[in-house]
């Protein structure tokens, strides 16, 4: 089978989705942004042919750039695991007439308010939601859903460029920086209270093939701009017990809803006052790496697994839940450069066994600011038998190990 992957070397994580396809034998074009030179010495062994284009992210430069490779009738898949490229990967699959995800899917998946009010149609609990594009359309919504609200892009991805607003006056001193006045639309949606995590799932021509569970502490928003917090993720290897029934089955429905098939979704959910709550929906691998803590936690392949629903074959193993696995960062106490690194002789004298991945910045070195994600500045990575205990260790590494900077 012959697979064009969309931005083939954004980072190692995309490496590892090129490892399943040429595993089960597909031959593999890479379309990016970088002319061929650039590429890493990395992924130059993954690629059978690639093509640099400018505009990446325009659907029409993409198609005619993958319509002049000499071999564009034998493409029988287009893929990407990048969140901004899902609709563009769409657009050409849609224009050469290839199975997978469409654009109007991919469009839903992308504009948040729209994902939600489809949703929301089909009975799926999600935030009220609404995109404005003035001033009085966002103080209407206010005035109905009442404070606190969240502001963010349309098509965001992660929590990037998102705001909690707590009152009127807070919303008067953010209008500047949402662009209204140049005609540029926002989502607002009702603030929920409650316990963040996420759900993922890859899913075959029949449906849910596997899926995982992970967990936020603290929440995303919190995470992202509260410079002391040392922010983990969980996943948990509970996932059988009855305390993820519910949102195992919203999440299949979610799927069901959408028609997604032989793809794989990351959808961040919420818990607390108003029950379940299912927040954006990605149709594309989670990021951070994180399928690589499913991989381990589970003794499979989950890369291999995917490359096998994107094909339609039938999957090779079933994961195992042997393990919980955690990521936590521990961030400098400022921007600057890195100056030293303390408890982390401690922090392998007590958890070394269960560490099986980690970062330390060399003193001197840059420092990156709080929205970079999990795995930047210092990091561990760890997986354990016990669910809570991971818990426990991690909060261990983020009382233990600390970073400063100048």
């Amino acid at each position: 089978m012959h697979v064009l992957f969309v931005s083939p070397d954004t980072g190692s994580y995309n490496h590892q989705f090129l490892r399943g396809l040429r595993e089960l034998g597909a031959r593999v074009t890479g379309v990016g942004l970088a002319p061929r030179e650039r590429l890493s010495e990395k992924v130059r062994p993954l690629l059978d042919h690639y093509v640099a284009c400018e505009r990446l992210l325009d659907g029409e430069a993409l198609t005619t750039a993958v319509r002049a490779l000499p071999d564009v009738a034998t493409i029988e898949r287009v893929e990407t695991i990048d969140e901004p490229l899902v609709e563009t990967a769409a657009h050409v699959r849609e224009k050469l007439g290839l199975p997978g995800l469409s654009v109007a899917t991919a469009r839903l998946c992308r504009d948040k308010v729209a994902m939600k009010a489809f949703l929301r149609e089909r009975g799926i609990p999600c935030a009220n939601s609404a995109s404005v594009g003035s001033e009085a359309e966002l103080r209407e919504f206010a005035e109905r859903e009442g404070y606190p609200l969240i502001v963010k892009p349309i098509a965001g991805f992660n929590s990037l460029d998102t705001w909690k607003v707590d009152d009127a006056a807070r919303l008067t001193e953010l209008l500047p920086r949402l662009g209204l006045k140049d005609k540029k639309r926002v989502a607002v949606e009702e603030f929920i209270d409650g316990h963040e995590g996420f759900y993922d799932t890859l899913i075959g021509p029949e449906g849910v093939r596997h899926d995982f569970v992970g967990h936020y502490f603290p929440g995303c928003l919190e995470a992202n701009r509260t410079r002391w917090i040392s922010p983990q993720i969980a996943i948990t290897n509970r996932v059988e017990l009855g305390s993820y029934a519910e949102l195992r089955e919203t999440g299949r429905r979610v799927v069901d809803a959408l028609g997604l098939r032989s793809t794989a979704t990351h959808m961040e959910w919420f818990f607390g006052p108003k029950g379940l709550k299912f927040s954006e929906i990605g149709a594309r691998p989670a990021g951070e790496r994180i399928w690589e803590m499913y991989s381990r936690g589970n003794d499979f392949d989950v890369f291999r697994e995917w490359a096998l629903a994107v094909f339609g074959r039938p999957s090779e193993a079933k994961p195992s839940r042997r393990l919980a696995v955690g990521s936590i960062q521990i961030r400098p106490d400022r921007d600057g450069k890195f100056l030293s690194h303390t408890g982390v002789e401690q922090a392998f004298q007590k958890l070394g066994s269960s560490i099986y991945e980690h970062s330390v910045p060399a003193v001197g070195s840059p420092t990156s600011a709080l929205d970079r994600g999990w795995l930047c500045n210092t990091w561990f990575r760890l997986s354990q038998a016990d669910f809570d205990e991971l818990r426990r260790s991690m909060t261990f590494l983020g009382d233990t190990v600390k970073s400063r900077a100048k």
